[in-house]
């Protein structure tokens, strides 16, 4: 089995979440004995059985030729921009979607919104995205998969190491305005809460971080930017909970670290936490609303947080999420019942 992984965004450009996802599963499919390879968009001699997406798919002609040259199109998709709007935006997005489909035009070609009905299999890391899916775009019911995103074999178990307790909350993340630094920083000051913030920004010369960077006072806020792994676990180990108030976030791998190594979590009151998290025992949700307002449940979630004995919540190792990964391709490569065919 060959798999060709294509992504829009260079990752020079813009470090994240995606860049680990897609270089873990790389190196575990191809422990799998599935060979991978990025696309390479100039060779036209490059062969796969499957062609996967990172992200929608330019237009819905890019599936049609893939199909078109024998492969099988697999998307894995972020909507948890879309996934925390209200219930009112929503329903707008939907009527909007159907009125264009209704138009002639390119306009739902250009935006790929056709693909869904088309690509052989989807997957999402959450629950809601994929309920979103199928409201938005009419996603066939039948071509989705769930599956969360991991962390590294040897994070789940170093994560778990003992450690003495000391008194602070940490932060990982990017430092940009999607992840509200700002606004964490400004509560911790308010709050005289301690927070360790992990993560740098995606350029120094961005005004937010300069907003971010003059709240540092090595007290209430510390930054000690990117920091090698085995000194975010020791930073994770130590501290009494972790604290993310992001707008949005997909499977946020940074939640699944902290809930590996057992500490509380303080999350935003959305859609992309409070729905997916509902129910974690440790897991507390406030509104971001003011500094002030965000300060006081800050406080209270510093007095009361302490590192439990074990995971917040059950997380995968990258090696099992790549086991899901080529089960959703065994089963698009499996040959098509005849009463199933198209056409």
């Amino acid at each position: 089995m060959k798999v060709i992984f294509s992504h829009n965004l260079p990752f020079a450009l813009a470090h994240g979440g995606v860049q680990t996802q897609v270089e873990a599963l790389m190196r575990e499919l191809g422990a799998l004995g599935v060979a991978v390879e990025p696309e390479r968009w100039w060779d036209a001699a490059q062969q796969a059985d499957i062609l996967h997406y990172f992200g929608r798919p330019p237009t819905v002609g890019h599936v049609r030729q893939a199909r078109l040259k024998g492969r099988r199109v697999v998307m894995f998709e972020n909507l948890d921009q879309t996934a925390s709007r209200s219930r009112p935006a929503l329903l707008a997005q939907r009527l909007l979607i159907r009125a264009a489909r209704a138009t002639p035009g390119g306009l739902t070609n250009r935006l790929a919104w056709d693909c869904y009905g088309e690509l052989d299999a989807m997957i999402y890391a959450t629950s809601i995205e994929w309920d979103v899916a199928k409201y938005l775009f009419q996603a066939r019911h039948d071509r989705g998969h769930i599956i969360p995103q991991g962390i590294e074999a040897r994070a789940l178990e170093e994560l778990q190491a003992p450690a003495p307790q000391e008194d602070y909350l940490v932060s990982v993340a990017t430092i940009t305005a999607r992840k509200n630094s700002v606004l964490l920083a400004e509560a911790a000051r308010i709050a005289q809460v301690p927070v360790l913030f992990l993560g740098r920004p995606y350029s120094e010369d961005d005004e937010y971080f300069r907003q971010f960077r003059a709240l540092v006072d090595g007290k209430f806020v510390r930054h000690e930017g990117f920091v090698p792994e085995e000194v975010k676990f020791a930073r994770l180990r130590s501290a009494r909970g972790f604290a993310l108030l992001s707008q949005f976030e997909s499977g946020c791998i940074a939640v699944h670290e902290a809930a590996a190594t057992g500490l509380p979590l303080l999350l935003p009151d959305l859609p992309w936490a409070a729905r997916v998290y509902d129910g974690v025992e440790r897991a507390r949700f406030v509104g971001l609303g003011s500094a002030e307002a965000v300060a006081g449940e800050l406080a209270r979630f510093h007095s009361e947080s302490r590192r439990g004995p074990g995971p917040t919540f059950h997380v995968l190792s990258w090696r099992a999420v790549a086991e899901a990964y080529l089960r959703v391709y065994q089963t698009v490569l499996a040959p098509t019942p005849p009463e199933r065919r198209v056409g």
